[in-house]
């Protein structure tokens, strides 16, 4: 998105008509804001892969069934 200078002027007369404690709230939020992005950034580019390890246990057997009642049986529950 990119920002126009009437956009930035819309924006700039909305903070100038705020109180003075509420234009400390909006710069606090933006400085929130700036850090967030560069939070991101910096957990995008340092992804380190994960090497969990794998264990090949060879091919199903045939009829596995892994549903709860052939599991555990069905008392009712």
């Amino acid at each position: 998105m990119t920002i126009t200078m009437q956009n930035t002027q819309i924006l700039m007369e909305k903070i100038q008509s705020l109180p003075v404690d509420r234009v400390a709230e909006v710069e606090d939020f933006v400085d929130f804001l700036k850090e967030r992005v560069k939070l991101r950034k910096t957990m995008t580019t340092n992804k380190q892969s994960l090497d969990f390890p794998v264990d090949d246990l060879g091919v199903w057997p045939e009829g596995l069934s892994l549903s709860r009642e052939d599991m555990y049986g069905d008392d009712g529950r």
